[in-house]
């Protein structure tokens, strides 16, 4: 559709933007079902249901008003992949396409130093390309197949302090911590 900004969308029309969409979705139908058969699943496409129906979506509605009402539901918060140019969380689908629609890119990073609770002197390094979460991290998770050294620098602004980071990483913070 050309499309670059939520602007555009308004200024479209939500209606017209919407079957826009829905005819995107529905262009490949058939290919889908012969794609479906071809792998031998049997998926009943006369009485099935599509999420961007108004009957779906008003069940999902009710069956969430059945979970509140009964107090199974609760508000909180939690990150999204989020899309700026479009201002919307991204979908697990979305997530999952292809190298064709989302290309590999080199993210800037910030490592954090914590001080351990038991030791004096002593921190756990970690990296992040989401430094907005680290407010809310009450933990760090290591990973049982890698590797960590305890890094004790002799010279500069962290001399005589330990790090503990993972080894591969090391070569990495020679800047910060010294080469020796």
């Amino acid at each position: 559709l050309g499309i670059d900004s939520v602007d555009q969308i308004e200024k479209m029309g939500i209606d017209k933007f919407n079957d826009a969409c829905r005819a995107s979705v529905l262009k490949y139908t058939n290919e889908w079902q012969n794609y479906v058969h071809r792998q031998a699943r049997w998926v009943d496409f006369e009485h099935g249901y599509k999420t961007l129906n108004i009957p779906y979506m008003e069940s999902v509605m009710w069956a969430f008003k059945q979970l509140y009402d009964k107090g199974l539901a609760y508000q909180g918060y939690r990150v999204l992949p989020y899309c700026p140019k479009d201002r919307t969380p991204l979908s697990a689908h979305e997530l999952r396409m292809d190298a064709d629609v989302y290309q590999d890119r080199q993210d800037t990073t910030v490592s954090v130093a914590v001080k351990m609770r038991d030791e004096d002197d002593a921190y756990a390094v970690f990296w992040t390309t989401t430094p907005w979460t680290v407010p809310t991290n009450f933990a760090i998770v290591v990973g049982a197949d890698i590797d960590y050294v305890e890094v004790r620098p002799t010279e500069g602004k962290f001399a005589g302090k330990k790090f503990y980071l993972g080894k591969d990483l090391l070569p990495h913070y020679e800047k910060e911590l010294g080469e020796n």
